[in-house]
């Protein structure tokens, strides 16, 4: 009986202590099952509204077929995150997403990512990014005659870059003046876990080098993916003479000493100029056409003549014939 007993309170004991961590591990499930549930939904509600902010301005009263902001060429997630891709465009009849030439739907060992309908297809989300979800990215907008697409590369990255990576590039753009102009820079930073860091991205004009403020401009800076990736407007309503030239949009991420810098051009609306042997061929054409004019005009003068004569002669000849006859 006392082994038995032994053998009872042996038992008894890890199983008196299993419902305190069973406890323990229902309580930590409970606090974080809501907060990941919660900050997933406020991921896709970011997400669903990406498409509808800070489109061109000239698509806002156009309807053809068109991208409506910029979209980046490569992208960054963090695995076991949630994590979105957009294509924002207008005019289309329908969207096709690819993955590494695969079209939507995908199965689970191609990629997790699935097609949002609230954005009206032009956003693709997975909610825990996985390593098969990396690779290759297309979307294709179709209407009933042409077509449209863009490709994204998607990586796996640290949440704690060393330095920035850039995601979107600034476009040179040629613009003439009184005209607008709007340039973006974005890059992935990762997540900041000291309280005296911080982001932050600065629109300079160059001279010699040397960074100068751009005047009559406005810069607003943005953000996606819960701050991970950070990205800056330059807007320039009314283009004049000083506003040509080279452009940098710095981004510096939280501690890190190397600052990424992306340069850009704005210049004027070349004015077609035509070259020495351009301008001898137009002479020679010109030449050529004006001798066969020439030649045309001569040669249809001569035939008129021709024939007004022969109208002539017929008529004195047949005068000739009736006086004769009368005789």
């Amino acid at each position: 009986m006392h082994a038995h007993g032994n053998s009872i309170q042996k038992v008894h004991k890890p199983s008196s202590r299993s419902p305190a961590i069973s406890n323990h591990t229902m309580a930590s499930r409970l606090t974080w099952c809501p907060l990941l549930v919660w900050l997933t939904l406020a991921a896709i509600v970011r997400a669903e509204n990406h498409c509808s902010e800070h489109r061109y301005e000239h698509s806002l009263n156009t309807h053809h077929l068109q991208f409506t902001k910029e979209i980046p060429d490569r992208e960054y997630g963090v695995l076991r995150q949630f994590k979105s891709l957009h294509c924002c465009g207008k005019g289309y009849r329908s969207i096709e997403w690819f993955k590494n030439n695969k079209p939507h739907p995908w199965s689970k060992d191609v990629s997790s990512f699935i097609v949002y309908p609230e954005a009206a297809n032009q956003t693709i989300y997975s909610p825990r990014l996985e390593e098969n979800d990396i690779g290759n990215y297309t979307c294709i907008l179709r209407n009933e005659t042409h077509a449209i697409k863009h490709e994204i590369e998607l990586r796996l990255q640290d949440n704690k870059p060393d330095n920035p990576m850039p995601t979107f590039r600034p476009k040179d753009m040629m613009v003439s003046v009184g005209e607008s102009a709007r340039f973006y820079c974005e890059a992935y930073v990762g997540n900041l876990y000291l309280p005296d860091a911080a982001n932050e991205i600065v629109w300079s004009q160059m001279f010699d080098d040397d960074p100068h403020n751009v005047t009559d401009s406005v810069q607003v800076n943005v953000t996606r993916e819960a701050g991970q990736i950070i990205g800056s407007y330059l807007s320039i309503p009314n283009i004049k003479a000083h506003h040509y030239g080279r452009y940098r949009c710095q981004i510096m991420s939280g501690n890190s000493a190397q600052k990424l810098n992306l340069s850009v051009l704005l210049s004027p609306v070349e004015v077609t100029t035509i070259t020495d042997s351009q301008l001898s061929a137009l002479v020679y054409i010109m030449a050529t056409l004006l001798f066969v004019l020439v030649v045309l005009f001569a040669w249809i003068c001569r035939t008129v003549q021709q024939r007004t004569s022969g109208k002539k002669d017929n008529r004195c000849s047949a005068q000739f014939i009736a006086e004769h006859d009368s005789v």
